[in-house]
């Protein structure tokens, strides 16, 4: 069942998201004609702008020297009076975070008087020693970097009214790791930021990518990432550009095993021509294991639908906790229609806690926004959130002229609302509750979102299979069957749906469809190793072990780290007598 990443942001275009620490404060007020650049300006330039205005970030300008600020001084005043750079657009007062990037009063005060007053550039013996960045990586040296193997070439697309058309295609890149390590950071870096819209990543133990894409002849494959590829449990992983990549927070750094893979899902916008994108990811490590277990909590709504002109369109939603936690970091996420969001957390005492506010949201500045000190949230408390929308021709942001009818979706032309959070449990023991207590909800907000979609859209089978895996989550198994015949009729050769029938018709015990089912799936696609595993586990209930045997044997061979296939195959190992020797990594047993 598909579920949306928490990462599913948008790019930038004039400056950067770095969060570094505030310059030196400035007395406001000190006369124009005192302030220059060498003395008093450079700090401000090269800690709010330079991470990303200059050489290999993101930033299509350098702002490092005098000449560059001075070139650019009449833009800088006006993006600065205007706080839409340095980018920053939590209110003030609305939730305390780390790393802010808006200009104090005193900054933004010396600025504008200094380029008023003819932006001077003073004795160049006054001028500080520049910053030293290291190799263009925002964090330092990576302890490890791994990167595509060869670029890919982004071709121009369209859509069929004409539009330009995202790409979601991902691509997986082996990490070369010989024991456990524990990832404090990651920072990513594609060589042509302007043609990605956002990076989801996960990480991959299995090797269901890999073989993905070996199966195309192009860097990557196309669509998402599989299952077994999944986001390192409760981490707010992602990549936009111009955001500013951060450490976890403490105690939350996630283990990585030997044999990964890194999967990169990107979503990509094509331009008009042929572009070249290689992307490299660099690792920075702890040897400190965990010692808290992060949870990502996502609000929002799935059944988005607003009419063109409708300038006040909103959606709510609300969870009340059943346990108490410590709320770490929070990423809202919308598109262009979106105007403002907001969030607050009632405690069981009446107390009300700011959570993060936006008063003026805009697509291209998304990011994840930790707290300065974990925020704590007593069981009882009710988190709420609220966006509004205008799908009007008087909102400047709004892509469709005339405006155009928008549901709920992934591309940029969909809309979306939702705010994840990075919780901790107080008490470790609670954390199965809440997990438990969140997944009935977002289960529940699942299946009316994909059915309203499918209703949109029955002849797409990836709609049917959507619902037919809630269904079956559900306990509803005759329901997902039928939605999985539905999905079979349209696209017979899909070796999944294959797969997730034979499941389905094996929770009701009726084995030969299972069966048939499961063989269609090896047939479809050889290396499928579940389907291997299960029409073995069939095979070996109806008495046909010596075909369960080479099935189990197959699908070890393909993933050597399935327990459940391993543990199958020794069962029937020891049936049929043959315990005496090893089971070799491939499968196959080793006579003692």
């Amino acid at each position: 069942m598909p579920r949306l990443s928490p990462l599913v942001l948008v790019g930038a275009t004039l400056s950067c998201l770095a969060a570094f620490a505030p310059g030196a404060p400035f007395a406001p007020g000190a006369p124009a004609a005192g302030l220059t650049f060498t003395k008093d300006i450079a700090p401000i330039i090269w800690t709010r702008c330079a991470p990303c205005h200059r050489a290999g970030q993101v930033a299509p300008f350098p702002l490092v020297t005098y000449d560059d600020v001075k070139r650019r001084a009449t833009l800088i005043a006006d993006v600065t009076a205007r706080r839409v750079m340095p980018p920053w657009k939590p209110a003030p007062g609305k939730g305390e975070f780390a790393g802010a990037r808006r200009l104090s009063d005193a900054e933004l005060d010396a600025i504008q008087r200094w380029i008023a007053a003819g932006a001077a550039e003073g004795n160049r013996g006054d001028l500080p020693p520049a910053p030293q960045w290291e190799s263009g990586w925002q964090l330092g040296t990576p302890d490890l970097v791994v990167s595509m193997s060869r670029p890919y070439a982004l071709r121009p697309g369209t859509d069929r009214t004409g539009a330009t058309a995202d790409l979601f295609r991902t691509f997986v890149l082996p990490i070369p790791t010989d024991r456990v390590r524990y990832v404090r950071a990651l920072e990513v870096r594609p060589d042509n930021a302007r043609v990605v819209h956002h990076a989801s990543l996960g990480v991959d133990r299995t090797r269901s990518s890999r073989q993905l894409d070996a199966r195309d002849d192009e860097p990557g494959y196309s669509g998402g990432m599989v299952p077994d590829a999944r986001y390192p449990e409760g981490q707010l992983l992602g990549w936009t550009p111009g955001q500013a990549p951060r450490e976890v927070p403490p105690g939350t750094q996630w283990r990585l095993d030997p044999g990964s893979d890194l999967v990169l899902q990107l979503h990509l916008q094509p331009t008009g021509k042929v572009e070249s994108l290689r992307v490299s990811v660099g690792f920075f490590f702890t040897d400190r294991a965990p010692t808290r277990s992060a949870v990502g909590l996502r609000l929002g709504s799935e059944t988005i639908d607003i009419a063109p002109g409708d300038a006040r369109f909103s959606i709510e939603d609300r969870y009340v906790l059943p346990i108490d936690v410590e709320l770490l970091a929070v990423q809202p996420h919308a598109h262009n229609l979106a105007r403002t969001m907001d969030a607050s957390a009632t405690r069981p005492d009446g107390t009300v806690i700011p959570i993060i506010t936006i008063d003026d949201w805009d697509f291209r500045w998304q990011d994840v926004y930790s707290y300065a000190r974990p925020v704590a949230l007593p069981k009882g408390t009710a988190i709420a959130m609220r966006y509004t929308y205008d799908n009007s021709a008087a909102n400047p942001r709004n892509p469709r002229r005339p405006p155009a009818h928008v549901v709920w979706g992934q591309n940029t032309t969909d809309e979306m609302g939702d705010l994840w959070m990075q919780v901790v449990p107080r008490v470790p023991g609670e954390l199965a509750i809440l997990n438990q207590d969140f997944r009935r909800k977002a289960h529940s907000e699942d299946l009316a979102a994909y059915s309203k979609l499918l209703q949109k859209d029955l002849s797409n089978p990836l709609r049917h299979d959507a619902v037919a895996s809630l269904y079956f989550e559900d306990g509803r198994v005759d329901d997902a069957i039928a939605q999985y015949r539905q999905s079979l009729a349209l696209n017979p050769s899909s070796a999944s749906t294959h797969y997730n029938i034979g499941i389905a018709y094996s929770a009701r015990g009726r084995r030969d469809e299972a069966r048939a089912h499961f063989e269609q799936a090896v047939r479809l696609d050889p290396d499928y190793a579940a389907a291997h595993n299960n029409l073995g586990s069939v095979l070996f209930v109806l008495g046909r072990d010596a075909e369960a045997l080479g099935h189990f044997q197959r699908a070890v061979a393909l993933r050597p780290d399935n327990v459940e296939a391993r543990t199958n195959l020794g069962l029937l190992l020891s049936k049929t007598g043959r315990l005496g020797g090893a089971l070799m990594p491939d499968g196959h047993f080793a006579a003692g």
